[in-house]
Parts: C-alpha cells; sequence; structure tokens
C-alpha cells in the first residue's frame, strides 16, 4: 500500500510485451485491497466469496489542477465507479461489487466457518499498465476467477491521452471507417493464422467471422494497435482471448485527423 512503483518495461497482459522508452514518466501508486464473505444457501452449501483487487494508479497528475478530472476519467472507466468517487473509494466498491455479484440471494443469515466451505470463488483483479509512450497510456483490467478450482481469465483495456486528459476510444477513426477496418481485421486474423479464407479460419474453431466487429477492446503496442476479443466471442475455446495485431501503416487511412493514433503513423 502506497509503495512507488517506476514503470521501466511495459507489462504484458499474457500476451504484450516491450520496453518504454527512458523518458517515459508516469509513476504508480500501488493499492490493494481484499474482502471475503462466507455463506449457506437454503439447500444447505457451504460458500465463500473472496475479492481481492491490485491496483497500479497512476500519479503524474496528484496534486495538480488536472488531478480530478484523471481521477474521474480512471474512476469511471478502469474502476467501474461513479463520478463522485475518489480512486479509493472506486476500488473498494469494486470489491463490493464483485462480492455481492457473486453472492446467492437463497441463503441462510446464520454465519458460516470459513473452514466449512464445500465452494469456493476467488476473483483476483489486478490493473497494470501496458503501453506507456508518446503520451498514450494504456491500462489493462485482468480478471481472474476460479469456481471451485476451474479457472477463467479475461482482459479489457482502457487508453488514455495524458496529455489530453481524455480517452483514447473508436472516436479517434472515422465513423464512416468501421466496415473497412473490420474487414481489415479479418484479414489479419487470417494472415495471423497463416490461412488464406474465413472457412479455413472456421476449421480452426474460430466462428462468426464474417460478423467480426471494431470494439473499444484495444491496446497500444510498439508495432501498431492489438485488438482483443473476449472468452467464446471469435472462437469456441473458452480459454483463449483472440487478439488481432493491425501495424499503425495500415490503419493510416481510417484515422481522424487531429487524433491521438496520428503520432504513432
Amino acid at each position: 500500500m502506497g509503495c512507488m512503483l517506476m514503470l521501466a518495461l511495459v507489462v504484458g497482459c499474457g500476451k504484450s510485451e516491450g520496453t518504454a522508452a527512458e523518458n517515459d514518466s508516469v509513476t504508480f501508486v500501488a493499492k490493494k485491497v481484499t474482502d471475503t464473505t462466507s455463506f449457506k444457501r437454503s439447500n444447505g452449501e457451504l460458500c465463500k466469496v473472496l475479492v481481492e483487487a491490485d491496483v497500479a494508479i497512476p500519479d503524474k497528475y496528484a496534486g495538480k489542477a488536472v488531478d480530478a478530472k484523471f481521477v474521474k476519467l480512471f474512476s469511471t472507466t478502469v474502476l467501474s465507479g461513479a463520478d463522485s468517487l475518489s480512486i479509493d473509494e472506486a476500488v473498494a466498491q469494486l470489491v463490493q461489487d464483485k462480492l455481492c455479484a457473486n453472492k446467492a440471494e437463497d441463503i441462510d443469515d446464520t454465519e458460516e466457518d470459513d473452514a466449512l466451505a464445500t465452494s469456493n470463488v476467488s476473483i483476483k483483479i489486478k490493473v497494470y499498465p501496458v503501453y506507456n509512450h508518446q503520451g498514450v497510456l494504456t491500462m489493462c483490467v485482468e480478471e481472474n476467477v476460479a469456481k471451485d478450482g476451474v479457472p477463467s481469465v479475461a482482459h479489457r483495456y482502457h487508453n488514455f491521452s495524458m496529455e489530453n486528459m481524455a480517452v483514447v476510444d473508436l472516436e479517434q477513426f472515422e465513423e464512416n471507417a468501421f466496415a473497412d477496418m473490420a474487414l481489415l481485421l479479418q484479414n489479419k486474423l487470417m494472415e495471423q493464422n497463416k490461412v488464406k479464407t474465413p472457412e479455413e479460419l472456421s476449421s480452426l474453431g474460430f466462428f462468426d467471422i464474417y460478423n467480426l466487429t471494431v470494439t473499444s477492446n484495444f491496446y497500444f503496442t510498439a508495432d501498431g494497435i492489438v485488438w482483443s476479443y473476449r472468452p467464446q466471442e471469435l472462437t469456441v475455446d473458452a480459454n483463449t482471448e483472440p487478439t488481432i495485431l493491425v501495424p499503425f501503416a495500415d490503419l493510416v487511412p481510417f484515422v481522424k485527423e487531429g487524433s491521438v493514433v496520428e503520432k504513432f503513423m
């Protein structure tokens, strides 16, 4: 709690990696919140839910006039909090929301001993940077859920312009370009998997390729922008999050004039 972490390396979300430039100066405050609850279902099953949030909070603007704006951006997007919450409050609220979402409604009011639990849910949320360069900061929210020992993991990404104090999302691209961008993503996915047709992708376990859409779940790398899709969104494998790398050069026709993405072209 409260320890300072200087970002020297771009931290990977299990799929991206690289080195930040030496002049990247965003530092982070580490905050960890853990809470647990135990309860008894009406059918007699004893349950335990554990939620742990480990958050790296960018503190570059702490104490400055724009701090309030960044707190609002960070807490409402990355932490899914309300406008009125501080970052500390938003982290605590995130933990409580996850506890409530996984607590059964049909419970006995009797307090139960954790050691007797026959059903366990463990939720670990990690928030950390994956890119910090040229004024763009990408944060990853990794949620690892284990229900009775069966794990699942998913990632979502949030991009910020630290110069403009703004979210970097699909507003960076021309509105009429999304259909062409979706086709580009489809072609890049085939290229990455060394196939030439969507049908061949289907044989590899991908599905609904013709309906592939451009989403805001993307992150920056030194080589381009990577779109990430949720488990079972494009593939039948529940443990796979497909990613599609699009080099910056390929995005030139779709980027708005004055966009933050232009500086990477």
